[in-house]
């Protein structure tokens, strides 16, 4: 398959497709019991799959990578290095598709202001990457190690930086932003991996992030009604986590792994500032 920088991209080398799925598998066992009763996690379970979907196909596609479907369902194809257009495309594909996510998972997402919409999907936007990746990094039996995943389909690490700004249009000031975004990934991914490693999330604690994440909106600039709209389904998803850790680890280390899930967050938006650079 071809790629629109083909003659700079070195493939990240990845496990046996066949042993990491079956590895992968138990390592990201669902911790919690199934439930019958309509649950907010798994609803965004189910909308993350098909956005997944949606994500990885139109990449593939930018990327001018044709195959079966089902052998890219079992992502059987090449992780490449992120470039500047990829990336690009890549976030503008993520957006829209952040865009069909919300309101199947939070109907009332549908009814709010314009405003409130791009307000909510751009605070939530790389906090939704983060806790993406990290769960197909565990999927692929991949360590917490030097790279990580740039967009759906390619790799990001300081050592491919020069590849990434290999199809800048802009090429004036690519030696100073090489060596600003190297320093950005050595401080910023290391503290990442740092607190991931420790803290371990689940996939369900993962997805329950993702919609937490997607209505905290403490720090920007808000209305009262959108406030009130967040608060509730942020109660939500925490008390459907607090239920099912109450089933499982017990309501005290329940209580404290959900601080900790938090402090994740916070670590998330840390980085995330530390980045704006861009």
């Amino acid at each position: 398959s071809s790629s629109p920088s083909s003659s700079t991209e070195r493939p990240v080398e990845m496990p046996n497709k066949r042993d990491s799925k079956t590895e992968g598998e138990s390592k990201i066992r669902c911790t919690f019991p199934k439930t019958s009763t309509k649950s907010i996690i798994e609803t965004i379970r189910r909308n993350h799959r098909t956005l997944s979907i949606m994500r990885r196909t139109a990449e593939l596609q930018l990327r001018g990578v044709h195959m079966d479907p089902f052998e890219a369902d079992r992502e059987e194809y090449e992780i490449i290095p992120c470039t500047y257009r990829i990336m690009n495309e890549s976030t503008r594909i993520m957006i829209t598709g952040l865009f069909d996510f919300a309101p199947s998972v939070f109907p009332e997402f549908k009814n709010l202001p314009i405003a409130d919409k791009w307000l909510l999907i751009r605070n939530c936007q790389k906090s939704f990457h983060f806790l993406d990746a990290h769960m197909r990094q565990q999927r692929r039996c991949e360590p917490l190690g030097s790279w990580f995943f740039g967009s759906y389909t390619t790799s990001f690490s300081a050592d491919t930086v020069d590849i990434y700004f290999s199809d800048c249009p802009n090429q004036q000031n690519v030696a100073e932003a090489a060596s600003t975004l190297r320093h950005c990934i050595d401080e910023n991914h290391s503290k990442l991996k740092k607190h991931l490693m420790h803290l371990r999330p689940t996939e369900e604690e993962c997805l329950a992030l993702m919609g937490i994440s997607f209505w905290s909106v403490e720090n920007v600039e808000h209305s009262d009604s959108l406030l009130a709209l967040a608060s509730r389904y942020r109660g939500e998803i925490l008390s459907e986590l607090t239920a099912r850790y109450k089933e499982t680890i017990g309501v005290e280390q329940g209580t404290i792994r959900i601080g900790q899930l938090l402090c994740l967050m916070e670590t998330f938006k840390k980085c995330e500032m530390n980045m704006k650079w861009e």
